[in-house]
């Protein structure tokens, strides 16, 4: 992420939680304002001067838009932008916040703040100068947070996660304003008073407390620190990664495989599991729809990742499927639309424990802990569960056949065996910058439990259908008029493949057991 889109996702954060104000309108109603799509399209422009044409076309035709908050938001910004000195700059920060009401009086100064310090222009401002005004606007910030007038129009269970994230944002950006100024003391006690209140350890995290190591000399961990913060593509990570790598190896050779070793690892460190005590033979089905041009998603990737990674196959089967949203994917494929159109999946991420326990939302890979405590929360409860039947199966590798024996100990009414081909590990760089995607349905069928207890899965065959479906996907994709992709993801691995087998009553959704064998 540049500079500049590091602002506007400051800056974003008014619009996010105006939502809050508004009673969730997203959430709620299912449905955004009809303006939504001009306004994301105008916060993607990366040209100030064209932005802000944009934005105040929109102010003038939606001016009861339920997003104006945002729209007011990326103007100032868009204004701020092409600021050529400080004075000018902290002239259109003090006009924007003399308009705060409610929750906007604690998410303004802390969006000023990440305006000031991340301004293409910070590096000609005088740091110490700088610092001054950020604690001002922290002190501003935390100032309305102690105000009940503050939180109008906030639910009351959002209030404290709403605080909270304010007073962690304004901790990280003081923490990056004392390293400017050369107060590493007082940088390092900022830094750890948000890791104290829980924020995310993001790519802005990590490039902040690689700058503080760097300063101290601790040059080894600096270099983690960097490495995890090129993961997220923040700033110039990577460049300021590689150069401390060549200071400690003597030698930038093999940086790149130091990175790519990152890129594959979690960025948390989960608890051990437990299996539980008397477990009676319940595996629970873990379901993610995501896409790779999907930012949102990518906590809910890694978090599935943890999963897979912490949880034994014996207890929890896996199953991702990509879809083309916001934007295509190049490895959706007949069985992941098929598996979205019966839940009536149209966003991503969305998440689906054993066929009835759904949530939606995610984050960046800072967020990705806090998602990954979230679903191991909802499966391990469900593990204790005695199952209404017990599956087994096996799958033995031939030439490009897959051949699958399965047994199910009983059959009952309302039920939906389906079985699932998923391989493990598929490179791909999307939109969202994850490179390595994990557990990737590839081709599903719907057994007859009446029928003889054996499938085979043609590779080659599973591969030509997922072709023409891409190429069925050129023609009538209709957002972007003579789309072609420029990469195709329908080649099947003949290694690392497994398959899930699971049991779905019909009428429920509810997944009443599972099986993972991997293909041997």
């Amino acid at each position: 992420m540049n500079t500049k889109r590091q602002v506007r996702a400051a800056v974003i954060l008014i619009a996010a939680i105006s939502f809050l104000t508004a009673g969730g309108i997203a959430a709620q109603s299912g449905q955004a304002p009809p303006e939504y799509k001009e306004v994301v399209a105008a916060y993607q422009m990366t040209d100030p001067t064209a932005r802000l044409r944009e934005l105040e076309r929109l102010k003038a035709a939606y001016p009861g838009s339920q997003l104006m908050e945002a729209i007011d938001a990326g103007i100032q910004e868009s204004k701020a932008a092409l600021a050529t000195d400080l004075d000018d700059l902290l002239a259109l920060q003090r006009a924007f916040l003399a308009g705060a009401q409610g929750p906007s009086r604690m998410q303004r100064p802390v969006a000023m703040a990440a305006q000031l310090i991340n301004h293409p222009r910070v590096e000609t401002f005088d740091h110490t100068g700088v610092l001054e005004i950020i604690l001002a606007y922290r002190g501003a910030a935390l100032k309305a947070a102690a105000d009940p007038a503050a939180y109008e129009g906030i639910a009351d269970e959002h209030k404290e996660p709403f605080k909270a994230n304010i007073v962690n944002a304004i901790d990280l950006l003081t923490a990056r304003a004392y390293l400017g100024a050369g107060d590493l003391d007082k940088a390092s006690v900022s830094i750890e008073a948000y890791r104290k209140g829980g924020g995310a350890t993001g790519g802005n995290y990590y490039y902040v407390l690689a700058g503080i190591l760097e300063s101290q000399g601790r040059t080894a961990e600096a270099l983690d620190a960097y490495l995890s913060a090129a993961v997220d593509g923040f700033a110039d990570s990577a460049v300021k990664a590689r150069a401390v790598y060549g200071r400690v190896h003597g030698s930038e050779e093999g940086f790149a495989a130091a990175l790519e070793a990152r890129l594959k690892s979690l960025p948390f460190k989960p608890a051990p599991f437990e299996a539980p005590a008397g477990w009676k033979g319940k595996t629970v089905l873990a379901e993610l729809f995501t896409g790779s041009e999907c930012p949102p998603c990518v906590a809910a990737d890694v978090a599935f990742d943890g999963l897979a990674e912490t949880i034994p196959s014996k207890y929890l089967a896996v199953l991702v499927y990509h879809l083309p949203i916001p934007r295509p994917d190049p490895m959706i494929n007949p069985a992941s639309t098929l598996r979205a159109g019966a839940y009536g999946i149209g966003s991503t991420p969305t998440i689906i424990i054993d066929g009835t326990g759904k949530s939606v939302g995610g984050g960046n890979r800072g967020a990705a802990e806090g998602k990954y405590k979230q679903f191991r929360s909802a499966i391990e409860p469900l593990l204790a569960q005695a199952p209404a039947l017990t599956l087994k199966a096996r799958a033995l590798m031939a030439g490009d056949k897959v051949a699958v024996t399965y047994d199910l100990d009983r059959v009952l009414p309302d039920v939906e065996h389906v079985l699932v081909l998923v391989q493990d590990e598929q490179e791909h760089s999307g939109g969202n910058g994850v490179k390595f995607h994990r557990m990737v349905v590839r081709d599903l069928v719907v057994l007859d439990p009446a029928g003889p207890k054996g499938v085979a899965f043609d590779l080659a065959e599973s591969e030509k259908k997922t072709d023409a479906f891409l190429t069925e996907f050129e023609k009538s994709y209709t957002r972007s008029p003579g789309f072609k992709w420029a990469v195709r993801r329908q080649a099947i691995s003949r290694t690392g493949l497994r398959v899930v087998l699971f049991a779905q009553e019909k009428s429920s959704g509810k997944v009443l057991n599972a099986v993972v064998a991997p293909v041997e």
